[in-house]
């Protein structure tokens, strides 16, 4: 250290008249400032006065800390221990003998937190020329200490295993009650938790009644286990060690009733002897249980915070009646004054306007406290998703004015980033290849606007839209917004039947012959306006919506034509018209909505319900006559730890036409991929069916050549050889999309790293079927005109459903979800295993007999192409990543 900052240091300078006491106070200074293992203090006469020396000797600087041995703790964790205990023994500090003790001493405890009680550590000084040291604590962790055997004496009315139940910290991991399972494995020793175990034995026994129950001892003997030969992996490796033998004696006393409750200093309720009892669900002659003591204590607080009184206090006053099992119970009540808000502000919503936040908050300036209105209030704000998540407690400031009973609330809010602009690009089941540009923002301007804007290129779809949404217009709680869209898809049959099969089965249907296959290009574009209105003070909304599309479908091939054009589909334009062209869709949506799930992006406790009923028909404005009624339903709630969260979902829905239409085979639905049953390609588990149609097949001679005849070229007058042909009948196999959907979906969520990584072992079921035969029936006309062509065919006006494909299809396995700020949403790799599936060929029913051909070799060849089995293997299991939830 410079001998100018040690002048500063001290008081006495240089012409002062001199004083030993000033001195002395100057040396308490120096040694006081800890930066000397020594200071001796001289003078000696100079030529005008004193010459005072300090002869220092300086302590040298800690320049590393290291931990030798240390296993069971990781460094981070040490020094978060230190910060907690306060122990400053940090690099580029001065050495201090006291704080490298200090810090041996909490090292020690906290490896004997961990099982380490026969630990040792030994810190060692390593001088660093010129004036340092480096500090190196040996450790040796020595055997780890689990727990052994749990004894209970003294127990007479619960056997071992309900009391060791209670006890949270030591007793063994395995399946509660499960008697055989419920001992798998050991808990690691922790002395310091053994007192708590005792405190949750005792609060046991009196949550049962037993109010005079107490732990009279406790012994822990040390054992040395393990090394045996016999071994088990996981369960019993059979490793040396030591185990911690704990017994507790116990004296149960008598099981107590409840004789007669008091109310003292009750003023807000007339009549306490009969609402009371209730909130403290006892009543003469039951056992007198202390948790449901606790729980009416908390539901009084909740009940006096309702009407204001923020200060309510409560002493209970049991008193056992001697020689007896009653106790009387006295409650002293203390309810303070009623408490008003004086005032409400809000802090940290730099760019979300004040009257955003107030407009959700149940209490004005002026009304009696309510904390029930306020829990109700940080919930709604919650589920904004404007702000990080806000608690009921430390989110808010409140300062009270005991004189005039009011209250000042200060919210305190940590924004969110409101934007999100995603760039993609990739492959994916339900686009193909694909790029996309996607921008939204859920706090317009910082008035709680939606904004969102998103386009997406694909060889199989391409998607664009633009939606707005204002959730107060005109400064009233409705909620009123638009989209408007434009999509395109290009379907192929085979490539579809490749990704189902999970193989190229593209040469396969080639072979069929391109007019004998589906394939479409389907564009569609359209708005949908809403309005939505909230009930007063609760989580549900009445709403309705308008959509208009038109969509026009494109067939690239004569089977696809065939398939659209003489379903009773075509009867939307007119018998006269093409129906592939001007779908119009006018539809009308009532909706009902119920929710109160506590955040829309890592949501922990809540439900959501919604229920739709979509009217679509010509009164309307359209051509496409249709019902579909939708109900969605979600629930969160807690796990079995602190902060898991246990999520569930169902889906119901159906759609049909009226009228002697039928619904659009673009608006039936289709199931499978991350949006729902996670385990199967997208779009991709459905039921399967055959349509009647007639198709060219090449006529063979009798050794399997080609058959040809003379072709007269109507334009050019041009004779050449073709191939001969001829009509049979045939099946055509079609993927109609289901007209009954239900899908369940359930999530166990794990916090890994707080909100921002979770992981959510799942179980996926789904149903796509088709209920209504009547709504795949083809057009009379065309069946006429098939059975006149083909009388042996006997062709019937409904589709032939494939067999075994209308089955409930479940996944089940683990998903990783990282919460990324930029999109604002989770990116997701999952795993999926498929107990039940589809894996079978698919045969199509065989019209076209013998007869039909001239001979053999025709009709084996019409065999090869149109009675050939198609194979639909769904994968068992996938391994995918998105980005989105499935629910």
């Amino acid at each position: 250290m410079p001998q100018d900052t040690l002048r500063a240091t001290i008081f006495s300078k240089r012409g002062d008249v001199y004083d030993a006491e000033a001195l002395h106070r100057d040396y308490i200074t120096l040694w006081n400032s800890g930066r000397f293992d020594n200071i001796d203090l001289t003078r000696e006469p100079g030529q005008t006065g004193w010459i005072v020396t300090f002869i220092v000797t300086e302590r040298p600087v800690v320049r590393t800390i290291k931990y030798d041995g240390l296993k069971s703790i990781t460094q981070s964790e040490v020094l978060d221990r230190f910060k907690e205990r306060r122990v400053t023994l940090t690099p580029e500090s001065t050495y201090d003998r006291n704080k490298v003790q200090r810090a041996q001493v909490v090292l020690q405890e906290y490896l004997a937190e961990r099982g380490r009680q026969f630990a040792t550590v030994m810190p060692e000084l390593q001088p660093f020329p010129p004036s340092s040291l480096n500090i190196v604590f040996k450790v040796d962790e020595g055997p780890k200490v689990k727990v052994g055997k749990i004894d209970i004496e003294g127990n007479t009315v619960y056997n071992d295993r309900l009391v060791r139940r209670a006890m949270r910290n030591l007793r063994p991991i395995g399946i509660p009650m499960s008697i055989v399972a419920e001992n798998l494995f050991s808990r690691t020793f922790d002395s310091t938790k053994l007192d708590e175990d005792e405190q949750r034995v005792v609060q046991f026994y009196q949550s049962k009644g037993y109010f005079t129950a107490r732990v009279t001892g406790q012994s822990v003997n040390i054992v040395d286990v393990g090394g045996g030969k016999f071994r088990l992996p996981l369960i019993k490796p059979n490793r040396p060690g030591k185990n911690a033998n704990i017994s507790i004696s116990i004296e149960e006393g008598r099981l107590y009733h409840l004789n007669t409750i008091n109310f003292v200093g009750v003023k807000l309720f007339r009549t306490p002897e009969e609402l009371f009892p209730q909130i403290f669900r006892m009543k003469q002659g039951d056992p007198f249980s202390t948790e449901r003591l606790q729980k009416g204590f908390d539901e009084l607080r909740k009940l006096y915070g309702r009407f204001g009184y923020i200060n309510f206090l409560v002493e209970p006053e049991p008193e056992p009646i001697p020689g007896t099992d009653k106790i009387n119970l006295t409650l002293r009540f203390d309810e303070g004054n009623q408490f008003f808000v004086r005032r409400i502000d809000f802090s940290g919503n730099t760019t979300t306007r004040d009257k955003v936040i107030r407009r959700e908050l149940l209490i004005d300036e002026g009304d009696p406290y309510n904390t029930d209105l306020w829990r109700l209030s940080i919930l709604r704000l919650n589920q904004l998703g404007y702000f990080e998540e806000l608690k009921e407690e430390s989110s808010v400031d409140m300062k009270t004015d005991n004189n005039n009973h009011t209250v000042d609330l200060t919210l305190k809010v940590r924004e969110r980033g409101k934007n999100s602009i995603q760039f993609s690009g990739g492959i994916s089941q339900l686009s193909g290849s694909f790029v996309g540009f996607q921008y939204s923002t859920n706090n317009f301007l910082g008035l709680g606007e939606t904004l969102s804007l998103s386009s997406q290129l694909g060889t199989r779809t391409t998607d664009v839209s633009f939606g707005f949404t204002e959730p107060y217009f005109l400064d009233r709680p409705m909620q009123v917004g638009f989209t408007v869209f434009m999509s395109r898809f290009n379907f192929n049959q085979a490539r579809e039947a490749s990704v189902l099969a999970g193989a190229d089965l593209i040469p396969l249907y080639n072979s069929l012959g391109s007019n004998n296959l589906l394939n479409y290009v389907s564009n569609t574009r359209g708005f949908t306006t809403f309005l939505n209105y909230p009930l007063k003070r609760s989580f549900q909304r009445l709403g309705i919506s308008y959509g208009y599309s038109i969509q026009n479908v494109r067939t690239l091939t004569a089977a696809a034509a065939q398939y659209y054009d003489y379903l009773n589909f075509q009867q939307i334009n007119g018998p006269s018209q093409n129906s592939l062209e001007g779908i119009r869709t006018s539809s009308i949506t009532p909706t009902y909505a119920y929710n109160s799930v506590n955040n829309p992006m890592t949501p922990t406790a809540g439900t959501g319900l919604q229920m739709s009923l979509q009217f679509a028909g010509s009164i309307l404005g359209g051509n496409v006559n249709q019902i579909q009624p939708m109900i969605d339903f979600r629930h969160f709630r807690k796990g079995f730890k602190t902060g898991h969260v246990i999520a569930m979902h169902v889906l119901a829905r159906y759609v049909t036409g009226y009228g002697g239409k039928v619904a659009p085979p673009f608006n039936r639905f289709y199931m499978g991929g991350e949006n729902d049953v996670r385990g199967f390609n997208m779009w991709g588990a459905g039921p399967w069916a055959y349509i009647p149609n007639s198709s060219p097949v090449n006529i063979l001679n009798t050794d399997g050549s080609a058959r040809q005849q003379k072709y007269v070229d109507p334009t050019t007058g041009v004779t050449s050889l073709v191939n001969a042909t001829q009509n049979i009948p045939a099946y055509q196999l079609v993927f109609p999309g289901g007209d009954t959907n239900i899908v369940a979906n359930f999530e166990y969520r794990i916090p890994i790293v707080g909100q921002t990584v979770t992981l959510a072992p799942f179980f996926d079921a789904g149903m796509n079927r088709i209920s209504n035969k009547s709504q795949l029936k083809l057009n009379p006309s065309r069946i006429s005109e098939l059975n006149t062509a083909f009388p042996e065919a006997a062709f019937s006006d409904s589709a032939v459903l494939a067999p075994g494909t209308q089955i409930i299809r479940t996944s089940t396995g683990i998903e990783l979800q990282v919460l990324m700020p930029v999109f604002n949403q989770p990116f997701r790799i999952y795993w999926a295993y498929n107990p039940t599936l589809v894996q079978e060929y698919l045969q199509a029913p065989i019209v076209a007999d013998r007869s039909y051909f001239p001979n053999q070799a025709s009709f084996i060849n019409s065999l090869s192409i149109f009675g050939q089995p198609a194979p639909l293997f769904e994968k068992r299991s996938q391994f995918r990543f998105t980005i989105g939830r499935t629910f």
